[in-house]
């Protein structure tokens, strides 16, 4: 990624945040978007202090606006070259626990916002040659866990559009993939076992869904941001990349975790 410019949405904690550290470890100048803009300029001056490159703004990814701005602060810097759109929202309820205006809100941010990025980017990689696009799905894309269907919903049309802005977008040598991460370390993560009555009997929960018994890490997950950002993966495009500890091979004790959520829709993605 050196001499490159890479755009990381949701960068001011989680999986964005190691996901910025880890492209701007290698070279790239990130520019980091988020609505947490102090938080986001936190990530990007103790990048600088690294010896890496990194611009913070604040950034709505449901606002057009506000996407083109970060696009074009990128631009400005020479790119994009890769953008990570991994902004996301928490949401929790099925089909009839959420209200037409939760969803409309939670489309928002990762449907909408995932469109927005994309269609602010390809004008810009296609003058510079080229480019790299990696949305951030979900295993309720493909495995739907009991009371979920808005989040499985909101992960599926991100898989949908990953393909098509690949297939739009191929010629222009654009490519586009998805991360679809399992249960991550995150803070969203924590503070959804954290609403449990039993915050460790939900975190166990989850943690025995995966076939590696253990939640994964957002350094994992920025592993395979950087993968798909770079050169290394240049003949991959339209394609969900699984970084899940094996949770979409198999649900596991799949009956203790809907007893857990006693079917309530109390899930969450990361």
């Amino acid at each position: 990624m050196r001499d490159r410019v890479a755009v990381v949405t949701g960068a001011g904690r989680g999986n964005g945040k190691a996901i910025a550290e880890r492209l701007a470890a290698e070279g790239a100048h990130v520019v980091l978007g988020d609505l947490l803009v102090e938080e986001a300029g936190a990530v990007a001056r103790g990048i600088e202090e690294a010896g890496g490159r990194a611009t913070a703004l604040r950034c709505d990814v449901s606002r057009e606006e506000d996407v083109e701005a970060l696009m074009a602060a990128a631009e400005e810097l020479g790119g994009p070259h890769a953008v990570v759109a991994q902004a996301g929202a928490r949401h929790e309820g099925g089909l009839m626990a959420t209200e037409p205006d939760r969803w409309d809100a939670f489309m928002a941010v990762d449907v909408r916002g995932t469109y927005l990025c994309a269609r602010a980017a390809v004008p810009r990689m296609r003058r510079l040659g080229g480019g790299s696009i990696v949305t951030m799905s979900g295993t309720f894309a493909v495995v739907p866990e009991p009371g979920i269907a808005v989040q499985a919903a909101g992960k599926g049309a991100i898989l949908a559009l990953t393909r098509a802005i690949a297939v739009e977008h191929g010629p222009d040598n654009i490519r586009c993939n998805a991360i679809v991460p399992g249960y991550i370390e995150t803070p969203m993560v924590e503070q959804w076992a954290d609403d449990h009555p039993d915050p460790a009997a939900a975190r166990q929960a989850v943690t025995s869904m995966h076939a590696l018994r253990r939640l994964g890490t957002a350094q994992e997950i920025a592993a395979m941001a950087l993968f798909l950002c770079s050169d290394e993966s240049s003949f991959s495009t339209g394609h969900p990349f699984p970084v899940d500890g094996g949770l979409s091979i198999g649900m596991n004790n799949i009956y203790e975790f809907d007893a857990l959520r006693g079917n309530t829709g109390r899930g969450l993605d990361a």
